[in-house]
């Protein structure tokens, strides 16, 4: 695989701050030259670690910040791999070593990197940008307590680079991500009122209800990645006022708007909003990927003591809503949709006034269901 090396930026088609979904959309695109890709997460506590996609026969490493799950470090560990290039000019592949000497050649002069002794190598740093070089142990003493640069070593020979690291900020260590463009509307807060029901979006200063028809989320939102008609509605029997399918004549659909982490459903005699769907987008969700994560939080009202405002923000444990909403309106409804659909385990819904919570094995809720609990008598979505 042939890759130009864009500092700053990122690497080919992989730019830095882009989201997992972005990226994942790269990799299909280029199925032809990117055999293999390993998804790495931990699944028992997902935001205390990176999402990482590694490529393993290309040797790339993507990290993806766990909680706005967007591309912060390209990183390329095994680098005779790939092809490289800069400014159109190749300075790694097969017939061409990324040699000390080059890399300073084709980069330029930079400032005396760092030297790590216990790991015996050497980061020379540019601009969002990092190439990393091993020292062999005879010549550790040369540059331990030196500002000398690694450019020869004493037997003639020049190191030869392991390690690029692409990112944004002065170093590694104190990295950030890059801001988003102003007319990107990727993880746009969105404001949940659950009753009577309503949606703000911070960004577009747009608001949608119940009360909002087909027409009136259109021009809010745009047109939908996809329209879904519900050939059948699993959860019917959990609902009080259920009535056999097929009775009305109408069949109820969604309107699906993937990069932005929300489904909405209409009811279909009317084309009025009927319920709300935000995917939280956690890689131990049997839909992962098949949404952009949401930024939502839900507004509660005040609780006894009169406090102003209280939120439940996409990233809560349940056991944090819980002691913020008491008790669930009854038992919680299990999804188990087998291993081989979904290795996770099953999911379970909560119902209180107006919303449902499906919640994951690891306690971290999945999605968020807004519903009209005058409309809609059901406990489940």
């Amino acid at each position: 695989m042939k890759l130009e090396l864009l500092p700053g930026k990122g690497l080919g088609d992989f730019l830095l701050g882009m989201s997992v979904s972005e990226a994942v959309n790269v990799v299909k695109q280029n199925l032809d030259s990117i055999s293999s890709v390993e998804l790495k997460f931990n699944e028992s506590a997902p935001l205390t670690m990176d999402i990482i996609m590694d490529l393993v026969e290309d040797g790339l490493l993507l990290r993806f910040d766990p909680a706005t799950q967007r591309l912060k470090t390209i990183e390329i560990y095994d680098v005779p791999k790939v092809v490289l290039s800069y400014s159109g000019s190749i300075f790694s592949g097969s017939d061409v070593a990324p040699t000390f000497v080059l890399i300073y050649s084709r980069f330029g002069p930079s400032y005396p990197g760092d030297y790590n002794v216990a790991k015996n190598i050497y980061s020379l740093y540019y601009p969002n940008l990092a190439f990393t070089f091993p020292i062999p142990a005879k010549y550790q003493s040369l540059y331990a307590d030196s500002s000398e640069l690694p450019v020869e070593f004493p037997d003639g020979s020049t190191p030869i680079t392991t390690k690029i690291t692409l990112f944004i900020g002065s170093s590694i260590e104190s990295m950030v991500l890059p801001p988003l463009p102003p007319s990107s509307l990727y993880f746009e807060p969105v404001t949940v009122t659950p009753y009577p029901g309503s949606l703000s979006f911070t960004h577009r200063n747009s608001f949608l209800s119940f009360a909002s028809t087909t027409q009136d989320v259109i021009s809010e939102l745009g047109v939908p990645s996809r329209v879904y008609y519900k050939e059948e509605d699993k959860m019917r029997i959990h609902s009080a006022s259920a009535s056999p399918s097929g009775e009305t004549g109408y069949t109820d659909y969604f309107y699906n708007y993937f990069q932005l982490g929300i489904d909405i459903l209409f009811d279909a005699q009317h084309h009025v909003v009927k319920k709300f769907v935000l995917h939280t987008n956690f890689p131990t969700h049997y839909e992962f990927n098949q949404y952009c994560k949401c930024n939502f939080k839900i507004e509660l009202p005040p609780d006894e003591e009169g406090q102003e405002s209280r939120y439940i923000g996409t990233d809560m444990k349940w056991e944090e809503v819980q002691a913020m909403c008491g008790k669930t309106l009854g038992k919680p409804v299990v999804n188990n949709r087998g291993s081989f659909a979904n290795p996770f385990g099953a999911t379970y819904f909560f119902g209180f006034q107006g919303i449902i919570f499906e919640v994951m094995r690891n306690n971290h809720i999945a999605s968020i269901c807004v519903f009209n609990p005058e409309s809609s008598k059901t406990t489940t979505k």
